[in-house]
């Protein structure tokens, strides 16, 4: 009876991970709206009636696809908070780690600032609001260091920081993609050369 209850939660795992990765190639290729269910089904190879047995919706296959991408920034975070080398060089390497991955999958990491469900009936919702929170924390106790080390200053409130801190990083690099042609055109920047100087001019104001 064990066996098989393992075989099926195993073939449960593998069914969800198939849909996870054919719904993410498609809303990267087609957008959320213009891909289906019936797409998703046909690119995992199982009927639609099956992926149902899974999922209940597109939107929670999104939301599912969303997660997976803010616990890559819960491990930036943590990687930030944790790693050796100065708060200044765990910094930098936090923003241009965000920055690689927004640029790699803009969509997805819009999204993880995006509005998203408080329905704590719901599993991913609740994975969702534990990621973040693990999140906040990873990047309080980066901006903590920071504080010890003597770099960012001691009446810092560090939790509104922490949003600050997000927001800000994430603006940059989202200004940068947006408006790579016009940084290039108006300022003579490259992409890389606007998001060294912004990301410099947001740690100034932690001093």
């Amino acid at each position: 009876m064990e066996v098989k209850k393992k075989r099926k939660d195993r073939l449960r795992e593998i069914h969800t991970e198939s849909v996870l990765m054919a719904a993410e190639e498609l809303f990267e290729a087609k957008g959320y709206d213009a891909t289906s269910i019936d797409d998703i089904a046909f690119g995992t190879g199982i009927s639609k009636s099956t992926l149902y047995v899974y999922f209940k919706s597109k939107q929670q296959i999104w939301d599912y696809i969303v997660c997976k991408y803010m616990e890559q920034l819960l491990e930036d975070a943590k990687k930030a908070a944790e790693g050796k080398g100065s708060f200044e060089k765990r910094y930098y390497k936090l923003c241009f780690d965000i920055a690689g991955k927004y640029e790699a999958h803009p969509m997805f990491y819009k999204a993880t600032l995006g509005r998203i469900s408080m329905d704590m009936e719901q599993e991913v919702y609740r994975k969702i609001y534990d990621v973040g929170e693990q999140t906040n924390e990873a990047i309080a106790k980066f901006i903590r260091s920071g504080i010890e080390e003597g770099f960012v200053r001691k009446d810092i409130d560090v939790y509104p920081a922490v949003i600050m801190m997000w927001s800000s990083i994430s603006g940059i690099i989202s200004m940068a993609n947006e408006k790579e042609e016009y940084l290039k055109t108006r300022f003579n920047m490259t992409r890389k050369e606007y998001l060294k100087k912004a990301f410099k001019m947001l740690l100034e104001g932690c001093i």
